[in-house]
């Protein structure tokens, strides 16, 4: 008897035991999820990092603009998947997306589209074609907004937005 009043206190103070680190920490307002990552990223790969946007943007001078956040931390990318987090104020967001980046630095300006592709980006679940919203909600993560980056296909940001010459 004494040997199970042991387990149950060994168990009690386990709390959960070796349950996985859950990708979005508790105190994260943002979003999170896992990238799966298709193809073989290129040699010039600098960074690949979540961006995400209230509205759509419809020109270069929004794409880099209403970027939030504006200056994004990296996913690593040396794997098959990888979880990552942003931490964004709530609210809902039109366009989450991964980015691609070659060396150079960003400047902050529709310059810096020369250095950026769009690697891929969080679909609708009703038409996977379209981007998907994501609401953030006050206080929490949105959580599980998993896609796929597809090295293999990564797009220029003219292929989204207008960019004046």
């Amino acid at each position: 008897m004494r040997k199970v009043w042991f387990l149950i206190a060994v168990l009690a103070a386990c709390g959960r035991g070796l349950e996985p680190e859950p990708i979005c920490a508790p105190s994260l307002v943002g979003l999170c999820g896992t990238l799966r990552f298709r193809g073989v990223a290129p040699a010039n790969t600098e960074d690949v990092f979540i961006a995400a946007y209230l509205t759509f943007p419809q020109t270069c001078t929004d794409l880099i603009n209403n970027r939030k956040p504006p200056r994004p931390g990296s996913v690593p990318f040396t794997d098959s998947i990888a979880a990552y987090s942003v931490p964004l104020s709530p609210g809902a967001y039109e366009w989450v997306l991964a980015v691609w980046k070659k060396p150079g630095t960003l400047t902050l300006t529709p310059a810096d589209t020369q250095y950026l592709r769009v690697a891929g980006y969080y679909r609708s679940r009703n038409d996977s074609t379209q981007p998907g919203s994501v609401a953030v909600p006050s206080g929490a993560a949105a959580g599980d907004i998993d896609f796929v980056v597809n090295f293999d296909s990564l797009r220029p940001a003219t292929d989204f937005v207008t960019c004046a010459p």
